[in-house]
């Protein structure tokens, strides 16, 4: 089943090559978002152990004590809105790349989807879709040069 060779312009192997580009940015930002997500998290729940112990062992009126809490309070903070203006940002485009997804025809788009917006290996997305890697990566070229078009 193989397909014949397309022969592209320059104009379209730039296009190709941005439309890659964009969507290896898309799955690094996916996986940016979910290790903020966990780093906040963990602050949290580190900032809320700090806490109950301090508030066990506080025997003395300094306010050393209140000020370093106030600090990682604020730091905290800062973080959150750190990651909530990231996020943001990060979720317009990844909706914007998601609908150029949708736009593929099938199996284009499920190569595309499990690739980029799933992070899997090139030998998940052929197990996944039930083909031979080299077919995978034959219709990986063609979908990349599908999703250059939208």
């Amino acid at each position: 089943m193989a397909r014949q060779k397309r022969i592209l312009t320059e104009e379209e192997k730039t296009k190709i090559a941005r439309a890659k580009q964009e969507l290896n940015e898309y799955r690094e930002n996916i996986k940016y978002i979910n290790e903020k997500l966990d780093d906040t998290e963990e602050t949290r729940a580190k900032l809320e152990k700090v806490t109950a112990v301090w508030s066990q062992t506080k025997t003395n009126s300094s306010n050393d004590s209140t000020d370093k809490f106030g600090d990682m309070i604020s730091k905290l903070e800062d973080l959150k809105i750190d990651i909530t203006e990231k996020m943001q940002e990060l979720l317009f485009k990844k909706f914007e790349i998601d609908d150029k997804i949708e736009k593929l025809e099938q199996p284009y788009r499920n190569i595309v989807f499990y690739r980029y917006a799933r992070g899997k290996s090139w030998y998940d997305v052929a197990d996944r879709l039930g083909y031979e890697l080299r077919w995978v990566h034959e219709l990986h070229g063609e979908a990349l040069y599908l999703y250059s078009k939208i």
